[in-house]
């Protein structure tokens, strides 16, 4: 009886063992960021981070390939008229929301008549504009149009018609662009002012859906199978949920990746010098340039930056190289606003940033010539206000840190004024908006939408400059440019001319560094797309052979 006994035990344990009832391990790739989301309205996000998070989740009629090309997503295929400015799109049959609702033409039009709605005031209600979309300048109450003459149509549920201004060789790159993904109006408008809050507030267009959001700690992404091309898209390789961890300490999340709770790791200092022969290592530079923000922007009161000789003296003041060095992430010295690899001469394929040299210098005698012929104008010695974000790790830290040493070694106090990323913008925007001036020096950055020169531009035009910046010289440089639409080199020669009004003539801004991107990733994994022009995409993540 009792080998019976034993023998049944035994029988039990290995059906038990092999039967159906067990748990399969949960396949999880987990990814550290710096910092939370800070939008998932694809028409609020203004920063990086926010944008990968939306294309994980979120699709437009076009997505970007691997080698940064345009290629169709919810359309199924598009003409082109014989002007170039009419553009006709089919929207797949099968494409739908998460909740099973097809994605229709009219989802378009409502998303992008939302985002260039005054009353709604999207901060990237200019991104249509610079699309060259008929009527897009509506955000603005003096342009003569209003919503109604945006040159987007719906023909039928799944034929959506968009007429531009003029020719635009990148606007099939922006359909890719989170701000001109579509939105379900229904859904929408019954969330009210708590659509994008939680995950409970959203409906996804996608490969993914936002499955959860812990503020500060946590968000997470499982399939969409009601993605249109969920048949391919989900595979035996594909993860069964991706999580992005926010850990802004590095050595913290190094010991994470070691011991193998993340599947990447972004690098700096010593870390990058003591991993770069681990397996997994890359070192990337990304389309992320490092710049001052300067707020000379008189209609909240003049500060002392609004003295150019002030402005010069930063800028020679600052070594951008010492600043690379300290980094050590695989940042570069800033050559000017744009960074290396975004564009090339249309004629001899050199990169913009080879094309016109380097327009910013470190020679700390000039910057002592310059900040003492403004101290003799303004007839004070010159303290700064800067701030900078605390939240993104080490790069902002330090950098802000040697900036304060350089430009004091000239002659100016420095006050480093820390903030979280959510506040600094807040603070740039509400000077933007006519508010209180509260800083006199921003360490901000800007990545490319597009691979263009114009996408920095644009940036510093006086109907745009958050520091407010204004200067007819650059303005007609940038709008003569923008006009050049079958004359590729005269608008090339004009960006080129207009970076060197923005940086050596008015010192209008600082650039600083292109970042770098020293990372480990789990060799486990692949198929992270990086863009220079566009942000990172992680929607293509599988495990590696």
């Amino acid at each position: 009886m009792k080998k019976l006994l034993v023998i049944l035990m035994v029988l039990a344990l290995l059906t038990g063992c092999n039967g159906g009832d067990k748990p399969t391990k949960e396949k999880v790739v987990t990814i550290q960021v710096p910092s939370d989301v800070i939008s998932m309205d694809t028409q609020i996000a203004t920063d990086g981070g926010s944008f990968s998070a939306q294309d994980m989740c979120m699709a437009g009629l076009m997505s970007l390939d691997e080698n940064n090309l345009p290629v169709c997503d919810l359309a199924e295929s598009y003409t082109v008229d014989e002007t170039g400015t009419v553009y006709t799109f089919k929207i797949r049959e099968n494409a739908n929301w998460s909740n099973g609702t097809p994605i229709t033409a009219y989802d378009f039009v409502y998303a992008w008549k939302r985002v260039v709605n005054p009353d709604f005031a999207s901060e990237y209600n200019w991104f249509l504009e610079t699309a060259n979309i008929v009527g897009a300048s509506c955000y603005d109450p003096d342009s003569g149009y209003t919503v109604d003459d945006l040159g987007i149509v719906a023909l039928d549920a799944k034929t959506v018609q968009i007429t531009l201004t003029k020719p635009s060789g990148f606007f099939l790159s922006m359909l890719a662009f989170p701000t001109l993904f579509p939105l379900n109006e229904e859904f929408v408008e019954a969330q009210g002012d708590q659509y994008a809050l939680t995950v409970d507030n959203m409906i996804y267009s996608g490969p993914w859906v936002m499955s959860a959001w812990e503020a500060n700690y946590s968000y997470e992404f499982t399939i969409n199978d009601k993605y249109w091309d969920y048949a391919n898209f989900k595979t035996d390789k594909t993860p069964d949920k991706i999580v992005f961890r926010v850990v802004n300490d590095t050595q913290t999340a190094l010991l994470e990746y070691e011991s193998g709770s993340l599947d990447t790791v972004n690098l700096s200092g010593e870390q990058v010098e003591a991993n770069k022969d681990v397996d997994g290592f890359i070192n990337r530079l990304s389309g992320y340039l490092f710049y001052l923000l300067i707020n000379i922007n008189k209609t909240v009161g003049p500060t002392d930056m609004v003295n150019v000789n002030a402005r010069k003296a930063m800028s020679y003041a600052i070594d951008r190289e010492a600043i690379a060095t300290v980094l050590n992430d695989g940042s570069v010295a800033a050559e000017g606003i744009i960074p290396f690899n975004l564009a090339n001469n249309p004629e001899t394929g050199v990169d913009f940033r080879v094309d016109n040299g380097p327009v910013v210098e470190y020679n700390e005698a000039k910057a002592k010539e310059y900040y003492d012929l403004a101290v003799a104008e303004l007839g004070h010695d010159i303290t700064i206000n800067l701030i900078y974000s605390t939240d993104q790790g080490d790069p902002e830290i330090k950098a802000a840190e040697q900036i304060q040493y350089f430009l004091e070694k000239v002659g100016f106090t420095v006050v480093l004024n820390g903030k979280p990323k959510n506040t600094r913008l807040m603070m740039q925007r509400a000077t933007l908006e006519g508010g209180k001036a509260e800083f006199d020096v921003s360490l901000t950055r800007w990545g490319p939408d597009y691979g263009d020169p114009q996408t920095y531009m644009d940036l510093f035009t006086s109907w745009q400059s958050t520091g407010g910046y204004n200067s007819t010289v650059y303005d007609d440089l940038v709008l003569h440019a923008e006009a050049a639409t079958t004359d590729a080199i005269t608008r090339w020669n004009d960006f080129l001319a207009a970076e060197k009004v923005l940086i050596v003539d008015d010192a209008a801004v600082v650039p600083v560094f292109q970042a770098g991107g020293a990372m480990l990733i789990n060799p486990k994994i692949k198929g992270i797309r990086f863009h220079v022009a566009a942000v990172d995409s992680y929607r293509y993540i599988v495990f590696a052979d």
